[in-house]
């Protein structure tokens, strides 16, 4: 059978000056998104004076967005990341819209950067603003806290996918290890078969949101408990097919996912490719037909993989 090709649809996200600050910045996004659009400081190559080019790093510097380390993070993205130049024009334009939704924008002006690059994304190309309000359960305790007799707070249907990333797909780095995680994460996301296990991920994660993007602190802790538990699901089926195999005939998840599973959309049945190139897994059919193939579980074999390529118990 000859392989399907994933849908040309991809998925981009946008980010602030200031996202390549963040602990383990990037590691899961590089896993999460097909491109990262990242505003950087503008050069003298971006037809600025050396002058105001110095200047502008020196204003990065300033305001505590570390240029130096974003470079580097960037030279080890390679081509999952486009950088844009954050110039004059391009801050006009935020600025402009600053003052145009100034209600929201005050909340948090660095979502409003990220929303200023998303028409460098392609026609092929959704995009998302990444920026995010919290970055783990443990923050969004503290942002989403309110009494439960007033209306459930409502918060930005980007947190969930943060939030996921940072408890699912970031190790620890207490010992360092940042660089190496981050080149790790960058190998195994830039292959062109793993698009189909994110996009079976973002298909899942819709059923967390809302039509208008929205969630909120509940449906994101139940978000993260989920994707566990399909995580652990797979990979004690894993485990356990290895005490069939010498008796068994073992089948890939693309043979599989065909004969065995009738895909729940037109992305599910594009992913089957992905899970045998992945080279993690090779699921016998009764482990198969005892964990599913359904869109979750194609998302959880893409964070078990990464998991296991980033050393994460």
């Amino acid at each position: 059978m000859e392989a399907l090709q994933p849908p040309r649809h991809e998925l981009w996200a946008t980010f602030s000056v200031k996202d390549h600050c963040r602990r383990g910045a990037f590691i899961a996004e590089a896993l999460l998104y097909d491109k990262l659009l990242i505003p950087v400081v503008p050069k003298h190559e971006d037809g600025i004076s050396k002058e105001e080019a110095d200047r502008e790093w020196q204003r990065w510097k300033t305001n505590k967005w570390s240029p130096t380390r974003q470079t580097e993070i960037l030279r080890i993205l390679k081509d999952r990341a486009e950088p844009i130049a954050w110039t004059a024009a391009r801050q006009a334009e935020w600025r402009a819209a600053m003052r145009k939704s100034f209600a929201d924008a005050r909340r948090d002006g660095y979502f409003q950067t990220g929303s200023v690059l998303q028409r460098f994304a392609p026609a092929m190309a959704r995009t998302v603003v990444a920026v995010s309000p919290v970055y783990s359960l443990a923050e969004l305790k503290t942002v989403s806290h309110v009494q439960r007799v007033k209306k459930r707070k409502a918060v930005s249907a980007n947190a969930l996918l943060a939030v996921l990333g940072q408890e699912l797909l970031v190790p620890s780095l207490r010992d360092g290890g940042y660089v190496k995680a981050l080149e790790t994460a960058v190998s195994i996301a830039g292959k062109d078969e793993y698009r189909g296990c994110r996009q079976a991920l973002h298909e899942w994660h819709q059923k967390f949101v809302t039509s208008d993007s929205m969630t909120d602190a509940d449906s994101i802790k139940e978000a993260v408990e989920e994707m566990k538990r399909l995580v652990n699901k797979l990979n004690t089926a894993t485990k356990q097919q290895k005490k069939w195999r010498s008796l068994k005939q073992v089948f890939s998840f693309f043979t599989t996912a065909f004969k065995f599973a009738t895909p729940v959309a037109p992305i599910a049945a594009s992913t089957g490719s992905a899970f045998a190139s992945l080279g993690t897994f090779a699921v016998e059919q009764i482990a198969l037909e005892t964990i599913g193939n359904d869109v979750g579980m194609q998302a959880a074999t893409m964070i078990l993989a990464a998991r296991e390529r980033l050393g994460i118990e």
